[in-house]
């Protein structure tokens, strides 16, 4: 079956990453589809949570035209270079953009990442960021933006909106701590729960903004077993108005839940593919296992 523009949510086409003379990122394209589970796996150091970081806009990709040893030497240079054009009037280059960053038909790679963030495109963290001395309902009511009430004013003179809008987030708030079956931890602190709950937690302050895409980094980590497969039951069930694309370096979950899997080594995708096709791929037992397995 031909795939369409519209069957596609994230459409990453050669991304760069430099840091320094490390190369994280080299060339790095990937399509993910709407409203399937699709995981990215690697070894260590292959250039995931960097890739996570760039499509989310976290970080700037690095434009491989560029030079990427700055010693002293080039930096000399470049202050002379914008001496000379502060003084003489020359022609300006322009720098070639190279590759592309796409969610839904559009470009974001150059947006900060507040902006992407407003675009329906959401995320988490390998270590999860919630307010340890707010309560887990608390949690969820301020992450929704745009709220009326952030504005000092509004308190004064749009009461009644505020009211109401507060009274909505509640009401969505309650469901998805329902939904992902926590309600009984709804007044415990941030700070008194454990792993898996703030796991949950974490993917709850996704939800009350309604993501249309929503990037999981390592969900299953420091998760027990049990309370893992409840995760990604719950996860399984997102994909009905959502697109999760996650990294998990957990086998059993990614092949077991995905629909399809990218596979990075040494900053690039090498294989893609079903979880069937990945297990079966050559390339893929070699960056695990090494060229002598």
């Amino acid at each position: 079956m031909e795939r369409t523009q519209e069957d596609v949510s994230l459409d990453a086409k050669d991304i760069y990453k430099h840091f320094g003379g490390v190369r994280a990122l080299h060339g790095t394209s990937l399509v993910v589809k709407k409203n399937k589970i699709i995981s990215l796996i690697g070894p260590n150091g292959s250039g995931k949570t960097t890739l996570f970081n760039v499509v989310t806009c976290w970080l700037k990709k690095t434009n491989p035209q560029e030079k990427k040893d700055e010693t002293d030497e080039n930096q000399k240079n470049k202050f002379l270079m914008w001496l000379t054009q502060k003084f003489e009037r020359k022609e300006k280059v322009e720098e070639i953009d190279v590759g592309h960053v796409l969610f839904e038909d559009k470009r974001i790679d150059g947006l900060s990442t507040h902006e992407a963030a407003l675009t329906g495109m959401l995320r988490t963290f390998q270590t999860t960021r919630n307010w340890p001395k707010l309560t887990v309902l608390e949690n969820l009511l301020v992450a929704p933006y745009k709220q009326t009430g952030e504005s000092f004013l509004n308190i004064f003179f749009r009461g009644k909106k505020i009211k109401e809008e507060e009274r909505r987030n509640t009401l969505k708030a309650l469901q998805i701590l329902e939904f992902l079956e926590i309600t009984h931890i709804r007044d415990q602190l941030g700070e008194e729960l454990s792993g898996g709950q703030l796991k949950l937690l974490a993917i709850g302050r996704l939800l009350i903004s309604s993501p249309r895409l929503i990037l999981l980094d390592e969900p299953m980590a420091g998760v027990n077993p049990t309370l893992g497969n409840k995760i990604m039951d719950k996860i399984v069930e997102l994909k009905k108005d959502s697109t999760i694309f996650l990294i998990e370096h957990n086998m059993d979950v990614v092949f077991n839940y995905s629909d399809e899997i990218f596979v990075m080594a040494r900053g690039k995708i090498i294989a893609s593919g079903t979880p069937n096709e990945i297990q079966e791929n050559k390339k893929v037992i070699e960056a695990y296992l090494g060229a002598d397995y």
